[in-house]
């Protein structure tokens, strides 16, 4: 996967994010994208942990109320949910988590790359 373009993995040129209830749902999106891609220092609080485990297994979890409950966001957001996966795959395998959060900001803010 080439995840230089992020705007092309999760189909941000959508006309359907001008609607506020998909943006709503991508704003959730988001934020787990933020909450797996915090990157892990030593002695951190046991709640941020926490949180990106619980992000983590959000993104993942392949059966139960949790994959229903993302697939669902997914499909409001007006984002196919094995392509947010495969992005969120990206960000945590990601050598550089700063970049990827980095990226993710800058694409919420509407900056195009250079």
């Amino acid at each position: 996967m080439n995840p230089k373009d992020l705007n092309n993995i999760l189909g941000f040129q959508s006309k359907k994010f001008t609607k506020p209830e998909n943006l709503l749902f991508l704003s959730v999106i988001y934020q787990a994208l933020l909450d797996v891609s915090n990157p892990k220092i030593n002695d951190e609080n046991t709640s941020i942990t926490s949180i990106r485990n619980q992000a983590t297994n959000w993104f993942f979890a392949s059966i139960g109320v949790t994959s229903q409950n993302f697939e669902f966001v997914c499909d409001c957001a007006g984002l196919k949910p094995s392509n947010v996966r495969e992005f969120a795959a990206y960000v945590i395998n990601s050598e550089s988590g700063y970049e990827a959060r980095e990226k993710l900001n800058r694409v919420w803010k509407g900056v195009k790359d250079e």
